[in-house]
């Protein structure tokens, strides 16, 4: 198969990705469980805007040879920004959080990322950094046995150790409307580098603290024994969504286990 990657996400990753994974002290462990064909890949991840399981993750694949395009589904906030900027589908994969566009990147040969914990996850206070949680979120199995493709776990910790988030804000953002209004699931509170101490989402002059980043890619979970009426079967839905959830988060106990926060593993 010939590769479809976009050259733009490519260049710009060649570029970025060496500081970062510098910055981070990153650890790769399993790229040889992503596949060469159409998959969808489930991600979790933290520190608010950082964010920087994400951008590794991404950045790393760009920049893999002999594998499918990658699409990522973000916030409609995020997606709007990206579409003024001119960083559409067409430069870096960045797609409108719904489910036709995501099937219909999938069907047309592209790997799909997913992050199903949303906004509400990369808010999660920093006693909860190392807890898996997709909020009930099941979107993304219907989106795999529709598309006929393997899910790929992709976990990472560090991230929510780049700034120190106090509380999601989630009760704030449901009673202000801005859930129903804006999609927004959180407002938080959290203490960042240099400036301290910061409410929301506005964007301000902030630094990520050097925390140790580790990314775990698991082996695919094939879907073959799932029959197409199994998306109208909240049973099973919620069966796979169990075992995703339970396997990454048997990895993020793994990798947290002796880790010391921001420094990582000795």
């Amino acid at each position: 198969m010939t590769p479809q990657k976009t050259t733009l996400a490519r260049k710009v990753s060649n570029f970025i990705l060496p500081a970062m994974e510098k910055y981070y002290r990153v650890k790769y462990i399993g790229l040889e469980n992503i596949p060469d064909t159409p998959f969808l890949g489930v991600g979790n991840h933290l520190g608010v805007y950082f964010i920087p399981e994400s951008y590794l993750w991404l950045g790393k694949y760009h920049s893999l040879d002999n594998k499918p395009k990658m699409s990522v589904l973000v916030h409609k906030v995020f997606k709007e920004l990206t579409d003024v900027l001119n960083l559409g589908d067409e430069s870096f994969g960045m797609l409108d959080a719904n489910p036709e566009s995501a099937l219909n990147a999938l069907k047309s040969g592209n790997a799909l990322t997913v992050y199903p914990g949303g906004d509400r996850e990369n808010s999660k206070a920093f006693v909860d950094r190392n807890k898996i949680d997709f909020f009930e979120h099941l979107g993304y199995i219907k989106l795999a046995l529709r598309a006929k493709v393997p899910i790929v776990p992709i976990v990472g910790i560090g991230g929510g150790e780049t700034l120190f988030v106090l509380s999601s804000g989630e009760q704030f953002a449901r009673r202000t409307q801005l859930t129903k209004m804006f999609k927004l699931h959180s407002w938080p509170i959290y203490w960042s580098f240099p400036f301290g101490w910061h409410i929301g989402h506005f964007p301000h002059i902030s630094l990520p603290l050097p925390s140790q980043i580790t990314l775990s890619i698991l082996p695919p979970i094939y879907l073959d024994e799932y029959h197409e009426s199994a998306i109208d079967n909240p049973l099973e839905i919620e069966q796979i969504n169990k075992m995703v959830v339970e396997t990454m988060q048997k990895e993020m106990d793994k990798l947290a286990e002796g880790r010391i926060p921001i420094i990582g593993k000795w």
